[in-house]
C-alpha cells in the first residue's frame, strides 16, 4: 500500500511505501531556496511520523542544486534526519548530467557516517538496495 504524504505539481511529491517501508520523494524540476527547504522539511516530518529508517529520493526530474542548498542539506537537514531515525538513503540520480554532478558534489561535502547511502541511475537498483536494509 502506498500513502500519499504531500504533493505539489512541478515541485515535489512524497509518499509512504509500505512494502519498501520507506518515505519516497520525487522531485519535479528546478526547485531551490526556501521552496526546496520547505519540502525537505516536509520529508523530515514524514520520516518522523512513520518512524522511517529509509528514504528513497527520485531525482530523475530534478534540476540543478545550488551550493547553498547543498550545504544546508548536508549540514542542517541530514543531522536532523539522522536524529529522527533515518539510517539509509537511496538516491536515483537526475537525468541531466549537470544536475547529477551537483548531487555528487553534495554527497561528498561531509558524509555522515551514521547515514548509509546508495546512488544509482536505476529505480530498480534503488528499490532493491533499500529492500536489503
Amino acid at each position: 500500500m502506498t500513502e500519499v504524504l504531500f504533493s505539489e505539481p512541478g515541485v515535489c511529491s512524497g509518499r509512504w511505501d509500505e512494502q519498501l517501508e520507506a518515505v519516497v520523494v520525487e522531485w519535479h524540476g528546478d526547485v531551490g531556496g526556501d521552496t526546496y527547504r520547505e519540502w525537505m522539511n516536509r520529508t523530515l516530518d514524514a520520516i518522523a511520523a512513520h518512524d522511517a529508517t529509509k528514504l528513497l529520493t527520485d531525482s530523475r526530474s530534478q534540476g540543478l542544486m545550488d551550493e547553498a542548498d547543498q550545504i544546508w542539506t548536508v549540514e542542517d537537514w541530514e543531522p536532523q534526519a539522522i536524529d529522527a531515525g533515518l539510517e539509509y538513503v537511496a538516491v536515483i540520480y537526475p537525468a541531466a548530467r549537470s544536475a547529477k554532478t551537483t548531487v555528487d558534489m553534495s554527497a561528498r561535502r561531509r558524509p555522515h557516517t551514521d547515514l548509509e547511502r546508495a546512488f544509482t541511475d536505476s529505480s530498480e537498483e534503488a528499490h532493491n538496495w533499500l529492500k536489503t536494509k
